[in-house]
């Protein structure tokens, strides 16, 4: 079979265009000082929020039926009770989908070459434990390319043949690691998503593998930046699935008009996530709009007594989000047997944690407990969330 279209290329937008202007606005953010008003210790526990929404969004583009209420219930039951979960393989496949986004950040920098090693250390973890085809949906072949030709559901593309799949896979590797002028490099994320999935190199996952190198590329490129920015790229594409596979499909003609189309589509949607997702780094929203609703719920259902609602208020309004047992006094708790009492107790339910155990710091914690669930919905009336996530 001839290596027809083998050689991927990113094709000239008009320096007019719509596109243009998209890749400009990402420029600025990508350059953009990115300053904290929150704390680290109140912006890791947003950003291990996101990293969920990530996670399930990325199944369930693939047909996983989990929903949003259902993956934070198990993640409420797994990390608070300290229960041990009969694991179902949806749930295998979302614990693997977390597993190599700790991956990716643990192993991606700049310097970072995405080789044919990592990709396929990537494919080994989010295959992990998981029943071999046609049961479920883990591999028949995990690290390794796949064997046989494969057709995509609803699509009329065909993918290559397995005979010169090696080809087309080494071609996609030199395309991501070239040198790419600092113009065409979110044009490089774009393209290599469609031509990963216009090669279909795996006999399965190849759509989870394909945004999770979304994020490689993007911390790679120093536009999500692992120490100080909130991404969840998943989301550009779960939003409206249909489209998201009709822009992928327009494109496989490989013509650059449908290519800088769907490259529209994608840093589009990109752009829109990046926007909206910043304004988590600012204090004053997160406490009006996130935080002080969600303890607020949490009082009207009876999970908060009045008194811990005042001391999580206390901490929220604190411009470091900090309090020592001793502050307690403020709140018009004067007995140190009282205060002991209801410190424990908000310990104990792990809603509040250590920031320095020996100096008795602590601040709130909303991401393995009760609190979680109302803080992720005051998040889908702030429309950070999809309703797609919860759909059955």
């Amino acid at each position: 079979m001839a290596l027809d279209n083998i050689n991927i290329r990113i094709p000239d937008p008009s320096w007019w265009s719509k596109l243009a202007n998209i890749i400009l606005d990402l420029e600025k953010l990508r350059s953009k000082e990115i300053y904290w008003e929150i704390p680290p210790h109140i912006f890791f526990q947003l950003k291990n929020i996101f990293q969920m929404l990530e996670t399930l969004g990325s199944a369930r583009i693939e047909w996983n039926n989990t929903t949003l209420a259902e993956y934070i219930d198990k993640v409420i039951e797994r990390k608070w009770k300290k229960q041990t979960i009969d694991k179902k393989e949806w749930d295998i496949e979302i614990e693997n989908i977390e597993n190599a986004i700790k991956f990716i950040e643990n192993n991606t920098t700049s310097e970072t070459i995405i080789n044919r090693a990592y990709i396929s250390e990537l494919h080994k973890i989010i295959t992990e434990n998981l029943t071999v085809p046609p049961k479920w949906e883990g591999s028949n072949n995990p690290w390794d390319l796949r064997k046989h030709n494969v057709k995509i559901n609803k699509s009329s593309h065909i993918p290559p043949d397995s005979s010169i799949l090696f080809d087309y896979f080494e071609e996609f590797i030199n395309f991501i690691n070239k040198n790419h002028f600092e113009q065409y490099q979110l044009l490089m994320i774009a393209i290599a998503h469609h031509r990963f999935a216009f090669i279909h190199p795996f006999d399965n996952w190849n759509g989870r593998m394909w945004r999770l190198l979304n994020y490689t590329f993007l911390i790679k490129l120093w536009f999500a930046k692992k120490e100080s920015r909130i991404i969840n790229p998943s989301s550009v594409f779960y939003t409206d699935r249909n489209k998201y596979y009709k822009m992928l499909w327009i494109a496989d003609s490989l013509d650059n008009k449908w290519l800088l189309k769907w490259s529209e589509y994608f840093l589009l949607g990109l752009k829109n996530e990046v926007e909206k997702i910043d304004s988590l780094l600012n204090k004053k929203y997160v406490e009006k709009n996130i935080l002080i609703p969600a303890i607020s719920y949490s009082l009207d259902r009876n999970i908060l007594t009045q008194k811990e609602y005042d001391i999580l208020k206390y901490i929220i309004l604190k411009d470091d989000m900090l309090i020592k047992s001793e502050e307690l006094s403020k709140l018009w708790i004067k007995s140190s047997v009282q205060k002991s009492r209801i410190m424990t107790k908000l310990k104990d339910k792990n809603i509040i944690h250590p920031i320095k155990k020996w100096w008795r710091i602590y601040t709130i914690s909303f991401v393995d407990n009760k609190l979680l669930r109302w803080v992720i919905e005051i998040l889908e009336e702030e429309w950070f969330v999809s309703d797609f996530l919860n759909i059955n």
